[in-house]
C-alpha cells in the first residue's frame, strides 16, 4: 500500500506529539515543516526517530550549492528531507552526495502556485517547470519528486526512476490555499508502495481523526 504520511501543521510541540500519538498505531511517517522545526526542532526531531518515529523533514532547502551541503550537516537522519528543485542541478546533486542516509524528495511546485505565476515569473506554465525540476532531480540522482497530484501519471510515465511525493491530499474538497490539492480517488491508481501521500488538516482537525485516517487506508488499498 502506498505510504501516508501525516502533516504536523503546527509551530507546537506539544500539539505535535498529541497527533503523534493518536496516529502513530495506524502511520509511521510523519511531516515536519518549517514552522515547527524552528527553535527546537533539532533536538525533538532525533527525539521521535529515538521513540521508532519516523520523519519527512520538509524544509524545502534552496541555497547555493555549498550552503546546501553545510546545512545538511546539521540535519538528524530523518527519513525524507525536501530541498527545493529551483536551486538547480547542482544544488540537488550535492545534498544526495552529502546525505546518502537520507531520501531527498525535491520540490517541483508548492500547490499554492498558479498557472499565471508560473508563467508570469519562469516564461513556463506549471507542467513544463515540473517536468524540467523532474528532469535535473533524476539526474542529480533524488530519490523522489514532490509534485500536485494532477501530474502524478505524467510523473510516473516520464521520470520512472523518481518516487512520487503526493501534497495537499483531499478526501472532501475544501477552499483553502492549495490551489492544485489533489482528490484521493484520482490519483491513486498511479501511486506504487514506495511513494508517499502527505495528508494534513482534513485528519488532524477532524471530529475522529483515528477513523478518518482509517477510513482512508481502506480506500487505497
Amino acid at each position: 500500500m502506498t505510504r501516508i504520511c501525516i502533516a504536523l501543521n503546527t509551530k507546537s510541540w506539544d500539539e505535535a506529539r498529541k497527533t503523534i500519538n493518536l496516529l502513530r498505531g495506524e502511520v509511521e511517517l510523519f511531516k515536519v515543516g518549517l514552522p515547527l522545526y524552528l527553535g527546537k526542532g533539532k533536538e525533538e526531531v532525533s527525539a521521535l526517530i529515538r521513540d521508532g518515529i519516523k520523519v519527512f523533514l520538509d524544509l524545502k532547502l534552496n541555497d547555493i550549492p555549498s550552503v546546501v551541503s553545510l546545512s545538511l550537516e546539521e540535519i538528524p537522519k530523518v527519513e525524507i528531507l525536501t530541498v527545493h528543485g529551483i536551486g538547480g542541478y547542482e544544488m540537488v546533486k550535492w545534498a544526495v552526495k552529502k546525505r546518502e542516509d537520507i531520501k531527498i524528495a525535491v520540490v517541483s511546485l508548492m500547490t499554492s502556485i498558479s498557472e499565471d505565476w508560473a508563467l508570469g515569473v519562469f516564461k513556463r506554465g506549471v507542467k513544463g517547470l515540473i517536468s524540467n525540476i523532474a528532469r535535473i532531480s533524476s539526474e542529480a540522482g533524488a530519490w523522489g519528486l514532490v509534485a500536485p497530484g494532477k501530474f502524478a501519471r505524467f510523473v510516473r510515465k516520464n521520470f520512472k526512476s523518481l518516487k512520487l511525493v503526493i501534497p495537499g491530499v483531499r478526501i472532501e474538497r475544501s477552499k483553502d490555499d492549495h490551489i492544485f490539492a489533489t482528490d484521493i480517488f484520482e490519483v491513486k491508481r498511479w501511486l506504487d508502495k514506495d511513494d508517499v501521500l502527505v495528508l494534513g488538516r482534513e485528519i488532524t482537525e477532524s471530529y475522529d481523526p483515528l477513523g478518518k485516517l482509517r477510513r482512508v487506508k481502506e480506500e487505497i488499498g
